[in-house]
């Protein structure tokens, strides 16, 4: 039969509610600590993501998701009214000045639309966007540089050299007006000076005079999502009819996308640790959330469970007792959910910029999310962690019968009873009374022993951390010198001069120091084809590599790659890390010994060992003294109407050297070229190179160790002073910063690691709150009967507080087991994720928990029982009926 009695349930389920106030306070804030532990975790992860993205943007220079490149107005068209694409922005670059006062950071001159200059932080604050004729908006940087006040109408005079990027033609001068400016801002690579589209278009059909291709147009995009902008940015050039991996395709739009954002990255770096990692860390979260509420409703229905007897006996089912708990738990989640979204919201906002203080990304690019994840996410999830705790002690309420209802007394069935002649005493009865509610028990400890875990492990996690390994991948040197190109990672123009390579070293003192060069002239070396078929295959098609290995020169199966070589001073093959081989008969005078650098992940693998030549190889080396493009068809140079696959690179000058690959080593990135390509980088004395180049080897580098901190103090305050200013010359890198941006990078992950512990500590301490107190509320009638036979207060307290060190002496020892346990697979996991993570084991963490557990066993106890002890032994036994 059905009866319509909702509106009954629901009534009798108010007046419970209100009837218990005091425990539905403790309630209330459980669940507000909860959803504060949500809450604020998603505020912290999604603003640092948020303040990190914009970080990287700025880096990048602009925040949009992506780039087709090089489009005609047909392809930008089509592009833009693609379903995908939320909007788009077009960038036309005209040309680049990197020399005088932009020598340290480039100018890009370039035409760009509303969008653009929106996605690219170049909307002007004081004026507008250049519209025609020699129109010109710039940051108030690039304006100081050139001398300009920053003024409405001021005449501007730039200088700058003909390029897209791709092709580069003549330098040209020019004197504009100034109609907009904006703040420079120090983290952008280059100052934009926007023209107008139709200066730009003049300045096209003056380099079209001279041969040049029509320049290149760059259609930047937003998306509909910033997930998976890679597949999004594909899916478009599908649907289009378009490819994407090819430079020389006119059907081939290619693709780049903004690595500024962590969805990108993440995606490209997803592996099965990573996603147990953030699972386990989620995992975490919400059982954290659980152990306080679960318990809170776990002592109100035992406090209860009488009164659930008795609306038995009238007739109430199980499954009513079931919803009169969950509609108790929803309606204390209307105070508690909204309460814990403001203070977690409020603390994460707090926080976010104390750690980002503690990073090099405080610089003014704090953002604070207001993403609608952080509040639905935290009520989603703290709704589920309530109704999963409240589920259990509602089937524990359902389940008991009237009669033993009003028996409970909060202890499990044993099994037989032990009788002893001894009598008791006050240690026994308290290690007694923890077996009596074994769940209880163990839920305390190991909400207990959760925190200590958690706190042993984060300090294990930091301690990994190694800065040696750190500081060595970041630079090789204490100190490397070199000129502002140098450290652009593009291919240099200028490189530093002897005479301040000496004047460095009278300056400093060194007890390691030398010098990289780069040969400056025309060099290749003969590789197999399968193995250029590998740098090329990234680039071209299958139909484009065949095409463009049947121009190359053979010599049986091998063939004449690209290389850049590197020569060294004797002192510097200490830097080199030896994969295979040896490189000691590169030191003897008058060699022909060369080693092959190779590319190692991050835990000293080689990935493709079939790429390189083998140890005691002979490789051929081609030195030329120029080099020119013909047309395969008629043997003359090439006119601006051959097609490309008949190009074909003929030298002038050259001579062939054979060398002997002595070794296979690591060349640390920071005395390298700074950048890759398509061929073998490799490695040979400065005299070989000297000898073989003809003298084309010139200083590109200087590196230098100091013996002690005294030294590199003296070293890092005179190469400051040295490359201060726009103007100079020389730049620098030191580990001294390196050693900065480690120490910053473990700060921060203390800090936000120490939160976490501080948030799952309070838990432990309240569910540790929260057993004592059931365990006193639900055995008053018990305690009464104890005082009434003859127990003293102090003893009765004396016994609390055993079984109060016992709680906490059980977690310290969970804690011991449970980082034993987890400890080494936590290693290995944070060891694959971050490659300069040592694991060292350590227990030291929990053992210096132990006194504050002993203190809080001791104080927690005695709290309780005072102000439980304020009534007499009869009154105790008469609210116990």
């Amino acid at each position: 039969m059905n009866v319509k009695n909702r509106k009954c349930i629901r009534k009798l389920s108010l007046k419970s509610l209100y009837a218990n106030r005091r425990r539905n306070l403790i309630a209330i804030f459980a669940i507000a600590l909860t959803t504060l532990l949500f809450t604020s975790m998603f505020t912290i992860v999604l603003s640092l993501n948020a303040s990190y993205e914009t970080y990287q943007f700025r880096q990048v220079g602009g925040y949009a998701h992506g780039t087709f490149k090089d489009v005609s107005p047909e392809q930008a068209e089509r592009i833009a009214a693609h379903p995908k694409v939320k909007a788009t922005g077009v960038r036309k670059v005209i040309g680049i000045t990197a020399e005088g006062v932009f020598a340290k950071i480039p100018a890009e001159i370039s035409y760009m639309d509303a969008n653009c200059t929106k996605w690219s932080y170049a909307t002007p604050i004081i004026g507008r966007m250049p519209e025609s004729g020699k129109e010109v908006a710039m940051d108030t940087a690039a304006l100081q540089l050139l001398g300009v006040t920053p003024e409405l109408g001021a005449e501007v005079t730039v200088s700058y050299s003909i390029t897209d990027k791709d092709q580069t033609a003549f330098t040209v001068t020019d004197t504009f007006t100034l109609v907009g400016y904006w703040d420079y801002d120090e983290l952008m690579p280059v100052h934009y000076i926007n023209i107008s589209h139709d200066y730009a278009d003049d300045i096209e059909a003056q380099a079209a005079k001279t041969g040049l291709q029509p320049f290149r147009t760059d259609l930047n995009v937003m998306m509909a999502s910033s997930t998976n902008i890679q597949g999004q940015m594909e899916q478009v050039d599908t649907d289009l009819g378009y490819t994407w991996d090819s430079y020389t395709d006119p059907n081939s739009v290619r693709i780049g996308v903004n690595w500024g954002y962590t969805s990108s990255q993440l995606e490209s770096q997803l592996d099965p640790e990573l996603v147990i990692a953030i699972a386990a860390f989620l995992l975490l979260v919400i059982f954290t959330g659980y152990l306080i509420i679960y318990n809170i409703f776990q002592i109100s229905v035992a406090g209860d469970i009488r009164f659930y007897g008795l609306l038995k006996t009238i007739g109430t089912t199980p499954r009513q007792l079931k919803r009169i708990i969950r509609q108790q738990a929803l309606l204390l989640c209307l105070i508690g959910i909204p309460a814990g979204l403001l203070l977690g919201y409020g603390i994460g906002a707090v926080l976010v910029p104390v750690v980002l203080r503690s990073t090099q990304l405080d610089a003014g690019i704090t953002t604070i999310s207001t993403s609608p994840v952080i509040f639905v996410g935290s009520v989603l999830f703290a709704l589920l962690t309530v109704l999963l705790s409240c589920s259990k002690p509602g089937k524990m309420a359902a389940r008991v019968s009237p009669v033993e209802a009003t028996k409970y007394t909060d202890a499990m069935q044993t099994k037989k009873k032990q009788r002893s002649t001894r009598g008791a005493k006050l240690h026994q009865m308290a290690f007694a009374n923890l077996g009596r509610n074994k769940k209880k028990t163990v839920l305390v400890v190991v909400s207990l022993a959760l925190s200590v875990t958690l706190f042993n492990a984060l300090c294990a996690f930091v301690g990994g951390f190694s800065m040696e390994k750190y500081v060595s991948f970041m630079t090789c040197a204490d100190f490397i010198v070199g000129t502002p190109d140098y450290f652009r990672y593009n291919p240099a123009d200028e490189f530093i001069t002897p005479e301040q390579i000496e004047e460095i070293a009278a300056n400093t003192k060194a007890s390691l120091s030398g010098t990289g060069y780069a040969v400056r002239k025309p060099a290749y070396l003969w590789m197999t084809e399968d193995a250029l078929r590998q740098d090329y295959a990234r680039y071209e098609s299958a139909e484009q590599l065949d095409s463009h290995m049947s121009r190359l020169e053979h010599r049986g199966n091998m063939v004449m790659g690209d290389t850049r070589i590197e020569a060294l001073d004797n002192s510097l093959f200490d830097k080199l890390q030896v994969f295979d081989g040896d490189i000691s008969p590169m030191l003897e005078p008058d060699n022909n010994a060369i080693a092959i650098a190779v590319s190692l992940d991050d835990y000293g693998n080689l990935p493709n060992p079939e790429y390189y030549p083998k140890v005691g190889d002979t490789i051929t080396a081609t030195y030329a003294d120029d080099v020119k493009y013909i047309d395969s068809r008629t043997g003359e140079l090439r006119t601006e109407d051959t097609p490309e696959e008949y190009f074909q690179a003929k030298l002038y000058g050259a001579r062939d050297v054979e060398y002997t690959v002595c070794a296979l080593v690591e060349l640390p990135n920071s005395m390298s070229y700074r950048y890759g390509g398509i061929g073998y980088d490799v490695v040979l004395s400065v005299d070989t190179a000297q000898r073989d180049s003809g003298g084309a080897a010139i200083p590109m580098l200087y590196l230098f160790d100091t013996a002690d901190e005294v030294d590199e103090a003296e070293a890092e305050q005179y190469l400051s002073k040295l490359t201060a200013g726009e103007f100079s010359p020389l730049m620098y890198e030191s580990k001294v910063t390196a050693r900065s941006e480690f120490a910053q990078f473990r700060q921060m992950f203390l800090l936000i690691g120490g939160i976490l512990c501080a948030i799952i500590g309070l838990v432990g301490l309240l569910n540790f709150f929260n057993a004592m107190m059931t365990g006193i509320l639900s055995r008053r009638r018990e305690f009464a009967v104890l005082q009434a036979v003859g127990m003293t207060n102090r003893q009765l307290k004396t016994m609390l507080i055993y079984e109060g060190l016992f709680y906490a002496m059980s977690s310290v020892a969970a804690a011991f087991i449970l980082s034993l346990a987890v400890g080494p697979l936590a290693g290995k996991m944070l060891g694959s994720m971050f490659w300069f993570f040592e694991y060292r084991f350590t227990i030291l963490p929990v053992l210096l928990t132990i006194p504050v557990f002993l203190l809080l066993g001791w104080l927690i106890p005695c709290m309780m029982y005072d102000n439980a002890a304020k009534c007499s032994v009869v009154e105790q036994l008469r609210d116990a009926q």
